[in-house]
């Protein structure tokens, strides 16, 4: 077999390159004249054929100032005899091209006899730099702009990178957002390590409250997010922290939740006095009542008894259950709940000139559901009130319960005022009222917590109506199907 010399091994080679290489390829004599280039390169520069370009020096073909970078480098292969990497700017008719080259000696007999180039456009592969560094810069301003503690960790759980502030509380517990003060990271490293551990074998984000020990021993609460950061793959490459101190949400939810047990308990007082009074009444200890008197008193007594058990609730709620109500679930008859609440409410829509109707087609298996009969009580309630309340003197208030794909539909409609989309949109968010439109008196949680509650039931509950028909509708399944046994305000 012949052995091909060290000549034509070039040869072959320069010639392979010269022809099917995608890259930009010249061939420069010493004083930088052009001796051979390849297709790619003619494309470039628009040339139609080698004729136009063999034999000009380069000066001819590029423009000075990047003639003078390309002679200072080729000054340098001459005295140095090693490549020379470089870029320079060309323009051309319609936009501005970033090219670089890389240019090398071609040695025969130890003397350098030309100069081989090989370029490329690297004008988006710039551009990209460039919008990265813009998108760079973007986030770290928005990082040092939050009123947020944000980094990142590797998967061995060692700080990478993140806002100015971030480094110094990971090393030394600092937390500049809360007045400097200094958690003690030593107590916090077991639960902080825990907390790592979950979102890096799971790959799963983690969202918790968290109590941390500062310093001096002080107690401060922080609100933590820690998500994975996945490759295109899907292998994890470690994970990102979100953390922020609530101490002041804390300490206004403390005062909220004192105050409101105050209240009730405040309440709780004078309503065993008057129930006890009004049982005193009706059993005809003063005077004898006649039987639409002793009827009356009844109601009213027993509202007053449910107002009672109502406050206990909350009692036990802000006291035992950290803001979890805990449901008492049984089967209990539906329309019994339905028709007390009515009774109760005569004396309101009499006053208001309301009609209370009520039709049911539920047969009596269906009547009977597995509920908490003093919360669906305390929704049937809110809607009366709220119906009654908003309705247009003389009209009436339908209540209808009926059977619909296994779900218990109750719907409860009014003729009043329309409710305007904006408050529609709203309807059943906390401290949203439209009391103040009317100049009637309400909190705004009648309608959030009716939702918490149906929602605990697994039902739905929802707004339908046009023009001044009101309709409140509330889906209850007949089977239970979970195990929701609270509800979380």
């Amino acid at each position: 077999m012949k052995t091909l010399r060290q000549d034509d091994m070039q040869s072959l080679l320069l010639n392979v390159l010269m022809h099917d290489c995608d890259e930009m390829i010249t061939i420069k004599s010493l004083d930088l004249r052009y001796l051979d280039c390849n297709n790619a390169f003619m494309q470039h520069i628009g040339a139609k054929s080698k004729k136009d370009i063999i034999g000009k020096p380069i000066i001819d073909v590029i423009p000075l100032s990047n003639y003078k970078i390309i002679k200072d480098k080729i000054d340098k292969i001459l005295k140095t005899g090693q490549l020379q990497s470089y870029s320079f700017e060309i323009e051309t008719n319609d936009s501005l091209r970033i090219v670089q080259q890389i240019s090398t000696p071609v040695i025969k007999e130890n003397q350098i006899k030309y100069i081989l180039t090989i370029s490329r456009d690297i004008t988006q592969d710039e551009l990209l730099k460039e919008r990265l560094t813009a998108k760079t810069v973007q986030l770290d301003t928005l990082m040092e702009h939050l009123p947020l503690l944000v980094y990142m960790k590797d998967n061995d759980k060692n700080y990478i990178i993140g806002s100015n502030y971030a480094k110094n509380f990971v090393e030394n517990g600092i937390d500049p957002y809360a007045d400097n003060v200094q958690i003690n990271m030593d107590k916090s490293l077991s639960d902080t390590t825990s907390e790592d551990d979950f979102v890096l074998n799971n790959k799963e984000k983690l969202r918790k409250e968290k109590l941390c020990i500062d310093s001096e021993g002080n107690q401060h609460w922080y609100r933590v997010l820690k998500a994975p950061i996945l490759k295109e793959d899907n292998s994890i490459d470690g994970l990102v922290t979100i953390a922020k101190n609530i101490d002041n949400e804390k300490a206004i939810e403390n005062q909220k939740d004192l105050f409101i047990a105050t209240l009730v308990h405040d309440l709780k007082n004078p309503l065993l006095a008057q129930i006890s009074g009004m049982e005193l009444l009706a059993k005809g200890y003063f005077n004898s009542l006649t039987p639409e008197q002793k009827e009356m008193l009844e109601t009213i007594i027993e509202s007053a008894n449910y107002m009672k058990e109502m406050l206990y609730t909350l009692i036990n709620t802000y006291k035992y259950d950290n803001g979890n109500i805990i449901l008492k679930k049984s089967k209990t008859d539906l329309e019994a709940i339905i028709k007390t609440c009515i009774r109760e409410h005569q004396s309101l829509a009499k006053e208001n000139r309301i009609t209370i109707s009520y039709t049911s087609t539920l047969q009596e298996e269906d009547k009977n559901i597995m509920l908490d009969e003093k919360q669906i009580r305390r929704v049937i309630t809110n809607l009366l009130n709220n119906g009654i309340n908003y309705a247009f003197k003389d009209t009436e208030f339908s209540i209808k319960t009926y059977l619909h794909d296994d779900r218990v539909i109750i719907e409860l409609t009014n003729f009043g005022p329309p409710i305007d989309e904006e408050t529609k949109a709203h309807l059943f968010e906390k401290y949203i009222s439209g009391s103040n439109r009317y100049q009637k008196i309400g909190f705004g949680l009648g309608m959030y917590l009716s939702q918490k509650v149906i929602e605990a039931h697994e039902g739905d509950i929802y707004y339908t109506g046009e023009e001044t028909t009101n309709t409140f509708v509330i889906e209850l399944p007949r089977q239970v199907k979970s195990t929701i046994n609270s509800i979380k305000w």
